[in-house]
């Protein structure tokens, strides 16, 4: 029996307290995951951007060079699209694995154990340029942080391969070294050092001048096409290579869960294409394009 100094919460009165208050708990873990969602998509493009556009700018700022060549009125051909292009010898051998290609290497990512998105083949971009004095004394180094010392020719070789520090398909960058009369490419072939450590394509296509040859200064591309469609012209009518289309989808570091259930839309990569299916991987993507001009072949 109560007397009039009992007090306390009815029943009633506790449930429905412990309801208000689950009620106010749930919406606080919903907006916190919201806010978790939010933060890790916008921390996946912001990444994305930066890699990619790094990337980018650096295969830029190579290319446009590739051209340079110590004797204007004797240019050696910038883009290496074959492997007697390069001085070769019994110890350091130029295959045609490590010239220019397309369709080189395939890109898988692994989303989960036993299941794997196909990202296609990716191709390989091979280029050449003259080191002058005036580059070295300005500190020169080439993609691999080696310094040149004395002028003569670099070979830099962008291609896809294994990155053993983050588990993933990567850009890497290889660079060799000779001179006019050099036997062979030195530290040239290997691993090379990693440019973006996160990538589902990387793709290429060359621009090519009419033919016969214009001179110089009306030297225009008037098709792209492939690494090997370019190497299947006879050599008798073969133009030359006067721009390049490079194309780059990147991909975040880590997976961003959007909430989203739809499936991605597809990504056409120049002449590639990715499929909505294979981005279905809970990473966030983005395509960089990027058209420039051999300006010392034009």
């Amino acid at each position: 029996m109560m007397t009039q100094y009992s007090k306390g919460f009815t029943l009633i009165e506790l449930m429905v307290s412990l309801t208000l208050a689950l009620i106010i708990m749930l919406s606080a873990m919903q907006l916190l995951l919201t806010n978790q969602m939010s933060f890790n998509l916008q921390s996946g493009m912001g990444n994305v951007q930066e890699n990619g556009r790094f990337a980018l700018d650096y295969i830029n700022s190579t290319v446009r060079s590739a051209e340079y060549s110590q004797n204007i009125a004797t240019p050696t051909t910038g883009i290496i699209m074959f492997k007697d292009e390069l001085p070769s010898d019994a110890a350091n051998k130029i295959e045609d694995s490590h010239v220019t290609n397309n369709d080189i290497t395939l890109i898988e990512t692994q989303v989960s154990p036993g299941v794997t998105k196909n990202k296609g083949y990716s191709d390989q971009l091979v280029t050449r340029m003259w080191i002058s004095q005036a580059m070295i004394d300005g500190g020169f180094r080439d993609c691999e942080g080696n310094a040149v010392t004395t002028p003569g020719f670099v070979v830099t070789r962008y291609f896809v391969r294994a990155d053993l520090t983050s588990n993933n398909e990567a850009l890497a960058c290889d660079a060799g070294f000779y001179q006019a009369d050099a036997a062979s490419v030195s530290n040239y072939k290997d691993n090379g050092v990693v440019l973006l450590s996160t990538i589902d394509s990387f793709q290429v296509l060359f621009g090519v001048s009419a033919f016969p040859l214009p001179t110089l200064g009306q030297r225009f591309p008037v098709q792209y096409m492939t690494a090997k469609a370019y190497t299947d012209i006879p050599v008798a009518s073969r133009p030359a290579i006067v721009s390049l289309r490079i194309g780059l989808v990147v991909r975040s570091n880590e997976k961003v869960n959007t909430g989203f259930n739809s499936t991605p839309e597809k990504i056409t990569v120049l002449d590639k294409e990715i499929s909505g299916s294979n981005l279905d991987d809970k990473f966030v993507h983005r395509l960089f394009t990027s058209t420039l001009a051999l300006r010392n072949a034009i």
